[in-house]
Formats: structure tokens, sequence, C-alpha cells
């Protein structure tokens, strides 16, 4: 089996990143409205600023360790619903709204950091075995 390397095309990727970026805002704004409402409705602003700030981080990010030239990275509606029912919990503990945030922003970075481990280890070779 031929293997596949992806070169690295500054201009296409940064501006394919951007494109990617400018579809996926909307939705991040949205679903980072919804995560930071179940906290408090005084946090719906945080998580404009959350999604705003996570479009950009993908839309630079994922060009820059490249992937399929067929895929784009986005936002997804199940994360949401996770993190928002994390939030609710959360909350019906009583633990102070500051500390959900820095909770959330703590999930999210080690998420992030388990995603690239295994896709350092090259994990998703795995899915071929999967019906």
């Amino acid at each position: 089996m031929p293997k596949l390397s992806k070169k690295f095309k500054v201009p296409g990727d940064f501006w394919g990143g951007l494109a990617s970026m400018l579809v996926a805002l909307p939705a991040a704004v949205a679903f980072g409205v919804t995560v930071y409402s179940a906290i408090s409705p005084q946090y719906a602003v945080f998580g404009a600023l959350a999604g705003i700030l996570g479009a950009t981080a993908l839309g630079l990010i994922a060009p820059t360790f490249g992937g399929t030239d067929r895929l784009i990275s986005a936002p997804c509606a199940p994360a949401a619903a996770v993190l928002s029912a994390f939030a609710i919990e959360l909350v019906k503990q009583g633990v102070a709204p500051s500390s959900i945030v820095l909770l959330l922003t703590v999930l999210g970075i080690l998420t992030g950091l388990i995603q690239m481990l295994i896709g350092f280890l090259g994990v998703g070779r795995m899915i071929k075995y999967i019906p």
C-alpha cells in the first residue's frame, strides 16, 4: 500500500483554513453560547467569545498540522451537548460559575491534548478494522 504524504502548501492551506474558520464561526458561536448559558445567562457573552476564539484556533491549527485534502474541521453539536450537561451538573452541585468556566477550559485543553496524542500514536489507522 503506497504511503500518502501531504506536502504543506502554505498559501492553499492558509486560505483553506481561513475559509473553514469562516464557515465554522456561526456554529462555534452558537455552541459556545449554548454551553455557557447553562452556567448562567450572564455568561452567554463568554460563550460567544469562546466560540470565536475556538473557530479562530481551529482555522489556524488544523491546516498547520494537516490532515486530508477533502475534510475540514468544525465544531460539533454532540460535544456542545456533553459540555452543556457537564456545566448543568456543576451548577446543580453548587460550584461557583468562575470555577465552572475554568473547568470547561481545562476540559477542552485536556481533550485536545488527548486527541493530539492519539494522532501522534497513529491510532486512527485502527478505523479499517471497524465495520
